[in-house]
Protein backbone atom coordinates (compact mmCIF):
# COMPACT_ATOMS: atom_id res chain seq x y z
CA UNK A 1 0.00 0.00 0.00
CA UNK A 2 1.25 3.49 -0.88
CA UNK A 3 2.60 5.47 2.08
CA UNK A 4 0.10 8.03 3.40
CA UNK A 5 0.55 11.32 5.16
CA UNK A 6 -0.12 11.31 8.90
CA UNK A 7 -3.36 13.18 8.27
CA UNK A 8 -4.59 10.69 5.65
CA UNK A 9 -3.60 7.75 7.86
CA UNK A 10 -5.36 9.18 10.92
CA UNK A 11 -8.56 10.13 9.11
CA UNK A 12 -8.82 6.68 7.55
CA UNK A 13 -8.49 5.08 10.98
CA UNK A 14 -11.09 7.44 12.47
CA UNK A 15 -13.55 6.56 9.71
CA UNK A 16 -12.83 2.80 9.90
CA UNK A 17 -11.07 2.64 6.55
CA UNK A 18 -7.81 0.73 6.30
CA UNK A 19 -4.70 2.97 6.33
CA UNK A 20 -1.17 1.97 5.37
CA UNK A 21 -0.44 1.42 9.07
CA UNK A 22 -1.97 2.12 12.45
CA UNK A 23 -1.52 5.80 13.38
CA UNK A 24 0.35 6.69 16.57
CA UNK A 25 -0.45 9.82 18.59
CA UNK A 26 0.97 9.66 22.13
CA UNK A 27 -0.60 12.20 24.46
CA UNK A 28 2.67 14.06 24.75
CA UNK A 29 1.41 17.64 24.46
CA UNK A 30 2.14 18.63 28.07
CA UNK A 31 5.22 16.39 28.25
CA UNK A 32 6.72 18.33 25.35
CA UNK A 33 6.39 21.66 27.16
CA UNK A 34 8.75 20.52 29.90
CA UNK A 35 11.01 18.44 27.64
CA UNK A 36 11.71 21.53 25.52
CA UNK A 37 12.40 23.95 28.35
CA UNK A 38 9.00 25.52 28.96
CA UNK A 39 6.04 24.76 31.22
CA UNK A 40 2.28 24.51 31.28
CA UNK A 41 2.08 27.83 33.13
CA UNK A 42 4.13 29.70 30.50
CA UNK A 43 2.31 28.24 27.51
CA UNK A 44 -1.20 28.70 28.87
CA UNK A 45 -0.56 32.40 28.27
CA UNK A 46 1.51 32.06 25.08
CA UNK A 47 -0.09 30.12 22.25
CA UNK A 48 2.73 30.90 19.82
CA UNK A 49 5.29 29.40 22.21
CA UNK A 50 3.08 26.35 22.65
CA UNK A 51 2.86 25.86 18.88
CA UNK A 52 6.63 26.32 18.48
CA UNK A 53 7.30 23.53 20.99
CA UNK A 54 4.77 21.14 19.47
CA UNK A 55 6.26 21.73 16.01
CA UNK A 56 9.73 20.90 17.29
CA UNK A 57 8.49 17.78 19.09
CA UNK A 58 6.73 16.61 15.94
CA UNK A 59 9.91 17.09 13.91
CA UNK A 60 11.92 15.11 16.47
CA UNK A 61 9.47 12.22 17.03
CA UNK A 62 7.26 12.09 13.94
CA UNK A 63 3.95 11.15 15.54
CA UNK A 64 0.79 11.35 13.47
CA UNK A 65 -1.13 14.00 15.38
CA UNK A 66 -0.80 16.83 17.88
CA UNK A 67 -3.06 17.51 20.86
CA UNK A 68 -3.53 21.15 21.86
CA UNK A 69 -4.00 21.74 25.59
CA UNK A 70 -1.85 23.04 28.42
CA UNK A 71 -3.92 21.84 31.40
CA UNK A 72 -7.33 20.44 32.31
CA UNK A 73 -8.94 23.39 34.10
CA UNK A 74 -8.59 26.07 31.45
CA UNK A 75 -12.32 26.68 30.97
CA UNK A 76 -13.09 26.76 34.69
CA UNK A 77 -10.17 29.13 35.23
CA UNK A 78 -11.41 31.36 32.42
CA UNK A 79 -14.84 31.45 34.04
CA UNK A 80 -13.29 32.74 37.26
CA UNK A 81 -12.22 29.68 39.24
CA UNK A 82 -9.29 30.25 41.57
CA UNK A 83 -6.30 28.06 40.65
CA UNK A 84 -2.95 27.20 42.16
CA UNK A 85 0.18 26.54 40.13
CA UNK A 86 2.32 23.45 40.66
CA UNK A 87 5.44 22.09 38.98
CA UNK A 88 3.25 20.36 36.39
CA UNK A 89 0.53 22.93 35.83
CA UNK A 90 -2.59 24.49 37.31
CA UNK A 91 -4.89 22.79 39.83
CA UNK A 92 -8.21 24.03 41.27
CA UNK A 93 -8.06 26.19 44.36
CA UNK A 94 -10.01 25.36 47.49
CA UNK A 95 -12.75 27.93 46.83
CA UNK A 96 -15.52 26.75 44.47
CA UNK A 97 -17.06 29.21 42.04
CA UNK A 98 -20.63 28.04 42.73
CA UNK A 99 -21.63 27.83 46.38
CA UNK A 100 -25.00 26.40 45.36
CA UNK A 101 -26.59 25.09 42.19
CA UNK A 102 -28.95 28.09 42.17
CA UNK A 103 -26.00 30.36 41.38
CA UNK A 104 -25.71 28.86 37.89
CA UNK A 105 -28.06 31.58 36.61
CA UNK A 106 -25.61 34.26 37.72
CA UNK A 107 -22.53 32.64 36.18
CA UNK A 108 -20.87 34.74 33.47
CA UNK A 109 -19.79 32.91 30.32
CA UNK A 110 -17.21 35.12 28.57
CA UNK A 111 -16.23 34.94 24.92
CA UNK A 112 -13.38 32.36 24.90
CA UNK A 113 -11.36 34.75 22.74
CA UNK A 114 -11.32 37.22 25.64
CA UNK A 115 -9.80 34.68 28.05
CA UNK A 116 -6.66 32.59 28.10
CA UNK A 117 -8.52 30.03 25.98
CA UNK A 118 -7.59 32.28 23.08
CA UNK A 119 -4.01 30.99 23.40
CA UNK A 120 -5.24 27.49 22.55
CA UNK A 121 -7.06 28.95 19.55
CA UNK A 122 -3.87 30.76 18.53
CA UNK A 123 -1.82 27.57 18.86
CA UNK A 124 -4.39 25.67 16.81
CA UNK A 125 -4.30 28.29 14.06
CA UNK A 126 -0.49 28.21 13.89
CA UNK A 127 -0.24 24.42 13.88
CA UNK A 128 -3.01 24.12 11.30
CA UNK A 129 -1.21 26.62 9.08
CA UNK A 130 2.15 24.85 9.42
CA UNK A 131 1.06 21.19 9.46
CA UNK A 132 -2.67 21.04 8.80
CA UNK A 133 -2.29 19.35 5.43
CA UNK A 134 0.05 16.71 6.87
CA UNK A 135 -0.77 15.96 10.52
CA UNK A 136 -3.99 15.45 12.52
CA UNK A 137 -4.65 18.51 14.72
CA UNK A 138 -6.70 17.71 17.84
CA UNK A 139 -7.94 20.82 19.62
CA UNK A 140 -8.98 20.17 23.20
CA UNK A 141 -12.15 22.03 24.16
CA UNK A 142 -11.04 21.26 27.72
CA UNK A 143 -13.29 19.65 30.33
CA UNK A 144 -16.50 17.89 29.38
CA UNK A 145 -19.72 19.08 31.00
CA UNK A 146 -19.72 16.70 33.99
CA UNK A 147 -16.10 17.39 34.92
CA UNK A 148 -16.46 21.13 34.33
CA UNK A 149 -19.52 21.21 36.60
CA UNK A 150 -17.44 19.53 39.31
CA UNK A 151 -14.67 22.11 38.92
CA UNK A 152 -17.14 24.98 39.20
CA UNK A 153 -19.18 23.51 42.05
CA UNK A 154 -16.29 21.90 43.92
CA UNK A 155 -15.61 18.19 43.66
CA UNK A 156 -17.12 17.09 46.98
CA UNK A 157 -20.23 19.24 46.68
CA UNK A 158 -20.84 18.19 43.08
CA UNK A 159 -20.55 14.49 43.84
CA UNK A 160 -22.86 15.02 46.81
CA UNK A 161 -25.34 16.78 44.49
CA UNK A 162 -25.17 13.76 42.21
CA UNK A 163 -25.56 11.26 45.04
CA UNK A 164 -28.54 12.99 46.69
CA UNK A 165 -30.27 14.03 43.44
CA UNK A 166 -32.27 16.66 45.27
CA UNK A 167 -32.06 19.22 42.46
CA UNK A 168 -31.84 17.29 39.19
CA UNK A 169 -33.29 20.14 37.11
CA UNK A 170 -30.62 22.56 38.31
CA UNK A 171 -27.94 19.93 37.76
CA UNK A 172 -29.02 19.52 34.14
CA UNK A 173 -29.18 23.28 33.73
CA UNK A 174 -25.57 23.55 34.84
CA UNK A 175 -24.54 20.66 32.59
CA UNK A 176 -26.35 22.18 29.61
CA UNK A 177 -24.62 25.54 30.15
CA UNK A 178 -21.25 23.78 30.40
CA UNK A 179 -21.97 21.83 27.22
CA UNK A 180 -23.05 24.97 25.38
CA UNK A 181 -19.79 26.67 26.33
CA UNK A 182 -17.79 23.63 25.20
CA UNK A 183 -19.51 23.87 21.83
CA UNK A 184 -18.74 27.58 21.56
CA UNK A 185 -15.07 26.88 22.26
CA UNK A 186 -15.10 23.87 19.92
CA UNK A 187 -16.47 26.00 17.10
CA UNK A 188 -13.57 28.42 17.51
CA UNK A 189 -11.04 25.57 17.47
CA UNK A 190 -12.61 24.14 14.32
CA UNK A 191 -12.58 27.57 12.71
CA UNK A 192 -8.88 27.83 13.57
CA UNK A 193 -8.19 24.59 11.72
CA UNK A 194 -8.56 21.66 14.13
CA UNK A 195 -9.47 18.39 12.40
CA UNK A 196 -10.86 16.97 15.66
CA UNK A 197 -12.17 18.65 18.79
CA UNK A 198 -11.81 16.70 21.99
CA UNK A 199 -13.17 16.98 25.52
CA UNK A 200 -11.72 15.46 28.67
CA UNK A 201 -14.40 14.10 31.00
CA UNK A 202 -12.36 12.22 33.55
CA UNK A 203 -15.17 12.06 36.10
CA UNK A 204 -17.40 10.19 33.63
CA UNK A 205 -15.41 7.07 34.51
CA UNK A 206 -16.60 3.95 36.28
CA UNK A 207 -13.73 4.62 38.68
CA UNK A 208 -15.81 7.57 39.98
CA UNK A 209 -19.49 7.15 39.08
CA UNK A 210 -21.93 4.34 38.32
CA UNK A 211 -23.35 3.39 34.95
CA UNK A 212 -26.69 4.78 36.15
CA UNK A 213 -25.16 8.18 36.88
CA UNK A 214 -23.49 8.14 33.48
CA UNK A 215 -26.78 7.31 31.77
CA UNK A 216 -28.74 9.99 33.63
CA UNK A 217 -26.35 12.92 33.94
CA UNK A 218 -23.52 12.45 31.44
CA UNK A 219 -24.66 10.52 28.36
CA UNK A 220 -27.33 13.07 27.31
CA UNK A 221 -24.73 15.84 27.21
CA UNK A 222 -22.07 13.74 25.47
CA UNK A 223 -24.68 12.75 22.91
CA UNK A 224 -25.90 16.33 22.40
CA UNK A 225 -22.35 17.61 21.90
CA UNK A 226 -21.49 14.79 19.49
CA UNK A 227 -24.59 15.45 17.41
CA UNK A 228 -23.85 19.18 17.28
CA UNK A 229 -20.29 18.49 16.12
CA UNK A 230 -21.53 16.05 13.49
CA UNK A 231 -23.96 18.67 12.21
CA UNK A 232 -20.91 20.82 11.54
CA UNK A 233 -19.35 17.97 9.50
CA UNK A 234 -16.63 17.83 12.13
CA UNK A 235 -15.27 15.18 14.50
CA UNK A 236 -15.49 14.80 18.27
CA UNK A 237 -13.23 12.80 20.57
CA UNK A 238 -14.11 12.06 24.20
CA UNK A 239 -11.35 11.35 26.73
CA UNK A 240 -12.31 9.45 29.89
CA UNK A 241 -9.74 8.36 32.49
CA UNK A 242 -9.86 5.23 34.64
CA UNK A 243 -12.02 2.16 34.10
CA UNK A 244 -14.87 2.81 31.67
CA UNK A 245 -16.11 -0.77 31.39
CA UNK A 246 -19.40 -0.06 33.30
CA UNK A 247 -20.42 2.63 30.78
CA UNK A 248 -18.46 1.39 27.76
CA UNK A 249 -21.47 0.57 25.59
CA UNK A 250 -23.01 3.97 26.33
CA UNK A 251 -19.78 5.81 25.48
CA UNK A 252 -19.56 3.92 22.21
CA UNK A 253 -23.08 5.09 21.35
CA UNK A 254 -22.57 8.80 22.07
CA UNK A 255 -21.99 9.52 18.40
CA UNK A 256 -18.43 10.69 19.00
CA UNK A 257 -15.84 9.67 16.41
CA UNK A 258 -13.05 8.81 18.87
CA UNK A 259 -12.98 7.41 22.40
CA UNK A 260 -9.73 8.05 24.27
CA UNK A 261 -9.45 5.33 26.91
CA UNK A 262 -7.09 4.67 29.78
CA UNK A 263 -5.08 1.61 30.83
CA UNK A 264 -7.45 0.43 33.62
CA UNK A 265 -9.98 -0.43 30.89
CA UNK A 266 -9.53 -3.92 29.43
CA UNK A 267 -8.27 -3.45 25.88
CA UNK A 268 -9.89 -6.53 24.35
CA UNK A 269 -13.26 -5.74 25.90
CA UNK A 270 -13.08 -2.16 24.63
CA UNK A 271 -12.04 -3.29 21.15
CA UNK A 272 -14.86 -5.81 20.85
CA UNK A 273 -17.43 -3.23 21.94
CA UNK A 274 -16.07 -0.38 19.82
CA UNK A 275 -15.01 -2.16 16.63
CA UNK A 276 -16.68 -0.63 13.61
CA UNK A 277 -18.59 1.90 15.76
CA UNK A 278 -16.07 4.32 17.25
CA UNK A 279 -12.32 4.74 16.82
CA UNK A 280 -10.33 3.89 19.94
CA UNK A 281 -7.26 5.90 20.99
CA UNK A 282 -5.12 4.51 23.79
CA UNK A 283 -4.41 2.79 26.16
CA UNK A 284 -0.72 2.05 26.95
CA UNK A 285 -0.17 2.53 30.68
CA UNK A 286 1.28 5.95 31.51
CA UNK A 287 2.81 5.24 34.90
CA UNK A 288 4.07 1.67 34.83
CA UNK A 289 5.08 1.48 31.16
CA UNK A 290 5.56 4.90 29.55
CA UNK A 291 7.14 6.53 32.60
CA UNK A 292 8.87 3.73 34.54
CA UNK A 293 9.17 1.05 31.87
CA UNK A 294 11.92 0.39 29.35
CA UNK A 295 11.71 0.89 25.57
CA UNK A 296 11.48 -2.90 25.23
CA UNK A 297 8.47 -2.96 27.56
CA UNK A 298 6.83 -0.14 25.61
CA UNK A 299 7.39 -2.07 22.39
CA UNK A 300 5.87 -5.24 23.86
CA UNK A 301 2.77 -3.40 25.10
CA UNK A 302 2.30 -1.75 21.72
CA UNK A 303 2.91 -4.88 19.67
CA UNK A 304 0.13 -7.04 21.10
CA UNK A 305 -2.37 -4.20 20.75
CA UNK A 306 -1.41 -3.65 17.12
CA UNK A 307 -1.64 -7.35 16.35
CA UNK A 308 -5.03 -7.54 18.06
CA UNK A 309 -6.68 -4.83 15.93
CA UNK A 310 -5.41 -5.78 12.49
CA UNK A 311 -6.67 -6.29 9.81
CA UNK A 312 -9.57 -4.08 10.98
CA UNK A 313 -9.26 -0.31 11.25
CA UNK A 314 -10.56 2.09 13.89
CA UNK A 315 -7.60 2.25 16.26
CA UNK A 316 -4.95 4.88 17.05
CA UNK A 317 -2.01 3.78 19.19
CA UNK A 318 -1.50 6.11 22.15
CA UNK A 319 -0.82 6.40 25.84
CA UNK A 320 -3.84 5.96 28.10
CA UNK A 321 -3.67 9.54 29.32
CA UNK A 322 -1.43 12.61 29.19
CA UNK A 323 2.20 11.65 29.66
CA UNK A 324 4.13 12.66 32.75
CA UNK A 325 7.03 15.09 32.25
CA UNK A 326 9.16 12.30 33.77
CA UNK A 327 8.54 9.91 30.87
CA UNK A 328 11.87 9.15 29.11
CA UNK A 329 12.16 10.36 25.54
CA UNK A 330 13.36 6.87 24.59
CA UNK A 331 9.93 5.51 25.48
CA UNK A 332 8.21 8.01 23.20
CA UNK A 333 10.51 7.00 20.37
CA UNK A 334 9.62 3.38 21.17
CA UNK A 335 5.86 3.90 20.87
CA UNK A 336 6.28 5.67 17.52
CA UNK A 337 8.69 3.06 16.19
CA UNK A 338 6.37 0.24 17.32
CA UNK A 339 3.55 1.61 15.17
CA UNK A 340 5.89 1.75 12.18
CA UNK A 341 7.27 -1.73 12.77
CA UNK A 342 4.16 -3.67 13.81
CA UNK A 343 1.26 -1.53 12.60
CA UNK A 344 1.67 -2.15 8.86
CA UNK A 345 -1.35 -3.55 7.04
Amino acid sequence: METMTSLERSLRAIHHQQPDRVPVIPQAHVWALYAYGSSSQECMYDGARYAEIQLQAWRDFGWDGIFIATDSIAVAHSLGLEVHYTDVGAVPGSKALLKSLREVEQLHWPDPRETRLNEWITATRILARELGDQVLILGRADAGAFSLAAQLRGMEDWLLDVALEEQPALMHTLLERCNHYSLWFADLLLEAGAHVVTIGDGLASGSVVSARVYERYIFPHHYALAQAIRQRNARLSIHVCGNIVPMLSQLVNTGAHILEFDSPTDFEMAWQEARGKICLLGNVDVSGIMTRGTPAQVEAECRWRLEKVKPASGYILSSGCALSPDAPAENLHAIVESARRYGQY
